[in-house]
C-alpha cells in the first residue's frame, strides 16, 4: 500500500477524484444510502404517529437509528475489522435492503414489531460506515482523501434535505412506497460496492487477533491513549457538543422569534446551520493551502460555541441565523484538517474501530446535547440557555486547545505511524528474510552531533566482528508507547515488527 498520508503542495479538486472508479463507486452507494435513509426515517414517523396518534412513539421510532451508536457500534466495529471491508458493506445493505421490503410488505404489523425491524436495520449502520470511513483511505491518499470527505459530508446535507421532501411527499400517497425506495437505493449501493470495490485483506488479520473484547477496548485505548488521535476527539467532541444546538432546539427557537410555531423560521434556521457547515467544508478543503489548516483548527474550534454567546442578547431571526452560520462554518472549518490529521497518525489496522469511536462519540454528544439543552430551555428562556450553554462551551473548548500537542509532537506521531505502515509492508513482502532488529529509533530526540572520524586501527588493534544485517531489528515500542499511538499489548508482536 502507498503512503496514505502524503500531501501534496495543493488540495485536490473534486473532478480528480471523482474520476477515481472505486471511490466514484462508494461515493455514490453512500449519496444513495442517505437519501434512502431520510425518505424512509419520514415515512417511519408518519406511519408510526397514524397507527398510535402517539408523539413518543414516532420519537422512538426516529430515535432508534442512533441507539446502536452509543455502546455496541463500538463492538460491530470491532468485528468489522476482522473482514474484508467491502464484503462488510455489502452484506449489510442486503440485509438493509431485506429489512426495508419486510416493513413495506408486512406493514400491518404492531408497532413494537416495526420498531423492533428498524432497530435491527440501524445495527448494520455502525459496520457499514466503519467499514466504508476505513476503506476511504486505502482508495484514496493525502489530499484526494481530504476532498473525498468534503464531498461525503456535502453530499450527506443534500441527501438527508431532498430525503425528507421526498419522504414527505411519497407518505402523502403510501408510506410503503418511502420504505420500497429505501430498500432499492440498498439494493443498488450493494451493487456498485459489488462491482466497483476491489477486495482487499483485512487489516485485523487472524494472526493479530486476541478476544473480541479486548479489541474492542483497544479501539477506545488506541484513540485515547495517543495525545494526537485524544486532542482531535476532544476538540471534535466538544464541536459538536455546542454547534448542534442552534439545530437541535430549531423548532422551539422559531417559536419563540414568532411567538408560535413558524415554518418558516424552522426551516431558516435549519438551512442556515446546513448552508454554515458545507461553506466551511468548501472553504477550507479548497481555498486553505493543505500546510496551512492545522493552523486554523485551534481558532475554529474556539469559534463554534463563541458564535452562539451573543444568544444572550434575545437577537431576531436575522441575528440567529448569522449565529447559526458561523457557528457551522466554523465546526465544519475544523473537520477537513482533524480528519486528515486523524489518519495520518492512525495506524492501519484500528480503523475501523478507532472511526467507530469517533462516530459513536458524535452521536452520544450530539444526542445529550439537545437532550439538555432541550430540558434547560423547558424551564428557563432559551436564548439564556444558548448563550450561557455557549459560554461553558467557549471554557471547555479553550481548556482542550490549551493542551494541544506541540508541532512536534505531531510530527513525531505520523512519523512513527508511517514506519509501522512500513514495517506491516515489509512482513507482508514475499521472499523477504531480513528481519527489523533490536536498533532503537527514536524518533523524539534531537540527532547527535556529527563525531570526528577515528583513525583507522591498526594491526594489533582488535576489531569488531561484523554484525549479520538479518540479526538487526527495529524496536519501537518504547517511543510508540510514549507517543501513545498503539495499545501496549499490541507492540511488538511476532517477527518484532510493530503492528499497525
Amino acid at each position: 500500500m502507498s503512503d496514505p498520508d502524503e500531501s501534496t503542495d495543493g488540495p485536490a479538486s473534486a473532478r480528480e477524484v471523482l474520476t477515481d472508479r472505486e471511490y466514484l463507486a462508494v461515493f455514490a452507494a453512500s449519496a444513495l444510502s442517505w437519501f434512502g435513509d431520510s425518505a424512509a426515517r419520514a415515512a417511519v414517523i408518519a406511519l408510526v404517529y397514524l397507527r398510535t396518534e402517539s408523539p413518543i412513539a414516532s420519537a422512538a421510532a426516529f430515535a432508534i437509528s442512533y441507539l446502536p451508536w452509543l455502546g455496541i457500534g463500538a463492538v460491530l466495529s470491532a468485528i468489522t475489522e476482522r473482514h474484508s471491508y467491502r464484503k462488510i458493506m455489502i452484506l449489510s445493505d442486503l440485509i438493509r435492503m431485506g429489512i426495508m421490503v419486510a416493513l413495506a410488505v408486512f406493514g400491518g404489523l404492531p408497532v413494537a414489531g416495526l420498531i423492533g425491524l428498524l432497530f435491527v436495520s440501524a445495527l448494520l449502520s455502525p459496520p457499514f460506515d466503519s467499514a466504508r470511513s476505513a476503506l476511504l483511505p486505502r482508495i484514496l491518499q493525502g489530499e484526494r482523501y481530504v476532498t473525498a470527505l468534503t464531498l461525503q459530508r456535502t453530499a450527506g446535507q443534500f441527501a438527508l434535505i431532498a430525503g425528507y421532501a421526498v419522504g414527505a411527499a411519497l407518505t402523502a400517497v403510501d408510506a410503503r412506497y418511502a420504505l420500497l425506495l429505501n430498500a432499492a437505493t440498498f439494493g443498488v449501493s450493494a451493487l456498485l460496492v459489488t462491482l466497483r470495490v476491489k477486495e482487499r485483506t483485512p487489516s485485523l488479520t487472524a494472526d493479530k487477533r486476541s478476544n473480541l473484547m479486548r479489541e474492542t477496548v483497544e479501539g477506545y485505548t488506541v484513540v485515547f491513549r495517543s495525545p494526537v488521535m485524544r486532542s482531535i476527539a476532544l476538540v471534535v467532541f466538544c464541536g459538536v457538543c455546542f454547534g448542534v444546538v442552534p439545530e437541535g432546539l430549531a423548532a422551539a427557537w422559531s417559536a419563540d422569534l414568532a411567538d408560535g410555531p413558524n415554518a418558516v423560521y424552522l426551516g431558516t434556521i435549519m438551512v442556515a446551520s446546513a448552508v454554515g457547515f458545507l461553506a466551511g467544508s468548501i472553504v477550507m478543503t479548497w481555498l486553505v493551502k493543505p500546510q496551512r489548516r492545522n493552523a486554523y483548527i485551534r481558532p475554529f474550534a474556539l469559534i463554534t460555541p463563541l458564535a452562539l454567546v451573543p444568544a444572550l442578547f434575545d437577537l431576531n431571526i436575522y441575528g440567529v441565523v448569522a449565529m447559526t452560520l458561523i457557528s457551522g462554518g466554523a465546526l465544519a472549518g475544523t473537520l477537513p484538517a482533524t480528519n486528515g490529521l486523524f489518519v495520518q497518525v492512525l495506524p492501519p489496522a484500528y480503523r475501523a474501530r478507532a472511526f467507530g469511536v469517533m462516530q459513536s462519540g458524535v452521536h452520544l454528544v450530539q444526542g445529550g446535547s439537545i437532550l439538555f439543552t432541550g430540558w434547560l430551555a423547558s424551564h428557563n428562556p432559551l436564548p439564556q440557555v444558548v448563550g450561557y450553554f455557549a459560554i461553558a462551551g467557549v471554557v471547555i473548548m479553550a481548556g482542550i486547545v490549551a493542551t494541544w500537542p506541540a508541532q512536534a509532537t505531531v510530527a513525531d506521531a505520523i512519523a512513527a505511524n508511517k514506519v509501522r505502515v512500513a514495517a506491516d509492508e515489509h512482513a507482508g513482502t514475499p521472499g523477504t528474510d531480513e528481519q527489523f532488529g533490536e536498533v532503537t529509533i527514536d524518533l523524539g530526540r534531537a540527532p547527535l552531533p556529527t563525531r570526528r572520524p577515528r583513525p583507522s586501527p591498526g594491526p594489533s588493534q582488535r576489531r569488531m566482528p561484523a554484525v549479520d544485517p538479518s540479526e538487526r531489528t527495529v524496536d519501537l515500542s518504547e517511543r510508540t508507547a510514549e507517543l501513545g499511538a498503539l495499545p501496549p499489548r499490541s507492540l511488538s508482536r511476532g517477527r518484532g515488527i510493530v503492528d499497525g
